[in-house]
């Protein structure tokens, strides 16, 4: 597990450049986002030969990497994941490949190397990285949602059928096609009409609202998370009071309790929400970021189990429950 994340911004120089509302930051009580110079791919890279160093795995070990991201890669027509393959394990017995769900993208991944480690036993263990970049002018991080603020971060993970530090319990996913158009807008042009203007995913969802009322939008969003949340702790034989900690996605204060806290009925302490203040949304990246910051502070221990509740537009749901084995 590790993360490599962007230098922090504080939101007082977006607010005094213009970039960011004092109305939004109050409301997302935002302290920083990280920002980063680095393409996404060598954040990748730098995350994975983290993770594997601290798994005390060798690279001829891995036999499946799945890359996740959900902004441009640094460049079109070709394969992130084979970049990171490359730049990691450098060798050809394993198969990489890139998974697009948005801010789901790193707990599918995840779902998915257990679903082919449990199929194919001549895999030993699969690497799971995740990077964004999401660099302006093209994606302006504080502005082009509401709600939240865009970090730059690479994380990675490595999954085995061998005993860890963690095991994982259980995973559910759940879907709610009806919402991918939240995202979309009207404007499906290749290329876009406008490929240079800035993105205005704001915008994208009035254009989706005219159709759907708010209300609905948001009971079929919350019923998604709870029913993947519901059936993952069920697989787990656990229950949410049981859960050490509850990673949800880093939004800003007023989203995460609207879309999550509030829904699960759970307190702000019990998840990463002050943490995530400082970083911001780092697309597939929050979870696992939220997991190994829980294991390098020491704030989970032996016999501790995390609820980890993946978000992504589409919409799609992926929950997971991890248990820390030794300290």
């Amino acid at each position: 597990m590790s993360a490599k994340l962007g230098e922090p911004v504080d939101t007082g120089t977006a607010i005094a450049e213009g970039r960011y509302s004092t109305e939004e930051a109050a409301r997302a009580r935002q302290r920083a986002a990280r920002v980063s110079d680095r393409p996404a791919p060598d954040l990748a890279a730098d995350a994975g030969r983290l993770a594997l160093s601290r798994a005390g795995r060798d690279p001829g070990e891995i036999g499946l990497l799945v890359h996740a991201g959900c902004f441009h890669q640094g460049v079109s027509f070709w394969n992130t994941a084979s970049y990171v393959q490359r730049k990691v394990l450098g060798h050809g017995e394993v198969m990489a490949f890139e998974l697009r769900q948005m801010s789901n993208g790193g707990m599918a991944a995840l779902e998915l190397a257990a679903i082919h480690l449990s199929a194919v036993p001549t895999v030993p263990a699969a690497l799971l990285t995740t990077a964004d970049r999401f660099a302006e002018p093209r994606f302006p991080r504080w502005s082009a949602d509401r709600g939240l603020v865009f970090g730059d971060g690479g994380t990675a993970m490595v999954l085995s059928r061998d005993p860890g530090r963690l095991r994982l319990v259980s995973t559910a996913t759940y879907s709610e096609p009806s919402l991918e158009g939240l995202h979309r807008g009207d404007d499906l042009h290749e290329p876009p009409a406008d490929p240079g203007a800035p993105l205005d995913l704001r915008a994208r969802k009035q254009v989706f609202l005219k159709d759907l009322p708010v209300t609905e939008t948001i009971a079929r969003n919350e019923a998604g998370m709870l029913t993947a949340v519901k059936r993952c702790l069920e697989d787990s034989g656990s229950d949410i009071t049981g859960m050490a900690a509850v990673v949800v996605p880093f939004f800003g204060a007023d989203l995460a309790h609207k879309q999550c806290i509030d829904p699960l009925g759970i307190p702000e302490e019990v998840t990463l929400l002050d943490y995530g203040l400082g970083i911001g949304h780092l697309g597939p990246g929050d979870q696992f970021a939220g997991l190994d910051h829980l294991i390098e502070t020491g704030r989970v221990r032996a016999g501790d189990r995390v609820l980890l509740v993946g978000v992504g537009a589409g919409f799609v749901w992926t929950c997971a429950v991890v248990e820390v084995t030794h300290d």
